[in-house]
């Protein structure tokens, strides 16, 4: 269970703030296999409005991730703020609203989780290529990658080098 929880129905008119802290074991909430680690702050600034909530959700911290170039750990920086719209329906199945920050909860809903969207944007912020900067990567992993890429290019070891002449 989620400790990011915001108490939605109880919420005043106006502005209010909730903060929350991020690490370990909420990323194994989500059966997270690929963060190792993550130490982030969470602010969602809450402002009532009538029959509907405007949620500004930041999120700002660090994420240790494995490097895709020579695996060891790689520190990336997490910085994301979010705009979401929370509306109330009787019935939030039926409503057809595609937009993805805005969030429909039935009306007797008196609590919105933030856990699966706080992982969400933590996942999205990371690049899609994870590596060291150039210069930072272990240079023994970089050395034994350079040498089964030398290894792979020699034709002349390879067991199919009789199979080349047959073409000619």
């Amino acid at each position: 269970m989620s400790k990011l929880i915001i108490p939605v129905k109880s919420t005043i008119r106006g502005f209010q703030s909730f903060n929350f802290e991020v690490d370990k074991s909420f990323l194994d909430e989500f059966g997270n296999d690929f963060i190792q680690d993550v130490a982030c702050s969470v602010c969602v600034n809450v402002e009532k409005k009538g029959e509907w909530i405007e949620l500004v959700c930041s999120v700002k911290g660090k994420v240790i991730v494995e490097c895709d170039r020579c695996l060891d750990p790689l520190s990336i920086d997490v910085d994301k703020e979010q705009l979401l719209t929370v509306r109330f329906d009787k019935d939030p199945e039926t409503v057809d609203d595609d937009d993805e920050n805005v969030l429909i909860l039935s009306d007797d809903q008196s609590e919105l989780d933030l856990g699966q969207t706080v992982y969400d944007f933590i996942c999205l912020s990371l690049p899609f290529v994870k590596v060291h900067p150039d210069g930072k990567c272990n240079p023994d992993m970089l050395a034994r990658l350079s040498e089964a890429t030398q290894s792979a290019n020699n034709v002349e070891d390879s067991p199919f080098c009789a199979l080349k002449d047959l073409l000619k």
